[in-house]
């Protein structure tokens, strides 16, 4: 019985109360922190063509098109082209990414709001570093999840005696 009465009186206290709502951008910017996860970067001459950042996308927002040109690193001349309308912005690519070729910007989703779905798609060209944002997530940056669970300590094995 308590336990009802008390769920009614939080349920009417927040009935009276104002919604929280942050007027953007009216009043305040878009909320952005050291390590929000934004529009990708893509430095092509980093880049070696492995394909490991299309292989890791859980969205299949990332797929390899050729790109012309004379490239050191990448003789195969393919590129990641990113749907940004389709990415989760998990950065997993970042973290698998083996040289370090793809990051991340403080670039979220308000600074790319569009009424045309063809400017979502980003050609390698396009995935440069965009001008007043600056790099969050890079290979260097990338902290991992801690774990869910306490690894156990290892035992070593006992000798066998005769």
């Amino acid at each position: 019985m308590v336990m009802v009465l008390s769920s009614i009186i939080l349920g009417l206290k927040y009935l009276f109360t104002r919604p929280y709502t942050r007027l953007v951008p009216e009043k305040e910017p878009p909320f952005k922190t050291e390590t929000t996860r934004g529009r990708h970067v893509l430095f092509m001459e980093k880049c070696t063509g492995c394909t490991m950042c299309q292989r890791v996308c859980p969205a299949d927002a990332i797929q390899m098109v050729k790109v012309e040109g004379e490239w050191k690193m990448n003789r195969k001349k393919i590129f990641p082209r990113i749907d940004m309308q389709r990415c989760t912005f998990c950065a997993m690519c970042v973290e698998v990414c083996p040289t370090g070729a793809l990051a991340m910007t403080d670039m979220t989703g308000w600074d790319m709001t569009t009424d045309n779905k063809e400017t979502t798609m980003y050609m390698p060209y396009q995935l440069t570093p965009p001008e007043g944002h600056k790099l969050t997530v890079t290979k260097q940056k990338w902290i991992p999840p801690p774990p869910m669970f306490k690894p156990k300590p290892k035992v070593p094995p006992k000798k066998a005696t005769r």
